[in-house]
């Protein structure tokens, strides 16, 4: 049985958490924008929700509370959230400053990594980070005892019925949107060299020579 100043600190530390997520791409902007070479913040925020990775990204960040708000004590299941955050924030800044295939590659590569640990997969050894040894929606349950029994028997903070079901519901639709956006930037790693080319090509004719 935790003491009060335990318990007290299972809510506080989830909020903070929190509020660092939601800041997290205002800051990001916010540094960029110091650069004089770099658009303002509010231009960076109207870019953003014009590009579809951006606004995946965005999504992500919104709903990663969700799964930060939790017992940090017995569940890890604010790791999953954790290493999202970071992969958007990375997304939003690749979708920037990303002009070379080399950075949508190694960024499709984390994608796939975190897909792994979001469904509970293991693709090698190699895998940098793996949270738990089951995915996302197993982890939620954990917090009311290993076969997701109900809190009305388990006590503990952060444990409550409603509240693991609609982070479960939620779960869902966040894996969806790790897969859209390993999608969209495994696009941009495949289109990036037939970009290239195309562009290589115009110059080409464009100054005469024979394209082949």
């Amino acid at each position: 049985m935790l003491s009060p100043q335990q318990s007290a600190w299972l809510y506080a530390l989830p909020s903070l958490t929190v509020i660092t997520a939601c800041l997290a791409p205002v800051l990001l902007f916010a540094l960029r924008s110091l650069s004089a070479s770099q658009p303002t913040a509010r231009e960076s925020w109207q870019l953003a929700l014009r590009s579809p990775l951006s606004i995946v990204s965005l999504t992500i960040i919104l709903l990663s509370p969700i799964f930060l708000l939790s017992n940090y004590s017995v569940s890890s299941l604010y790791l999953f959230a954790v290493y999202c955050v970071v992969l958007a924030c990375a997304n939003l800044l690749a979708d920037k400053v990303g002009q070379r295939r080399r950075v949508w590659i190694a960024l499709a590569v984390w994608h796939l990594f975190n897909l792994l640990n979001l469904l509970g997969g293991n693709l090698s050894l190699l895998q940098p980070y793996r949270t738990a040894q089951q995915g996302l929606l197993p982890t939620i349950f954990q917090i009311s005892g290993t076969a997701g029994g109900s809190c009305e028997y388990y006590r503990v903070d952060w444990c409550e019925d409603s509240w693991i079901t609609f982070q479960m519901i939620v779960a869902f639709a966040y894996i969806i949107l790790h897969v859209v956006a390993f999608f969209i930037v495994g696009l941009r790693a495949v289109e990036e060299p037939a970009m290239n080319y195309s562009m290589r090509e115009s110059s080409e004719v464009a100054g005469g020579a024979e394209p082949f």
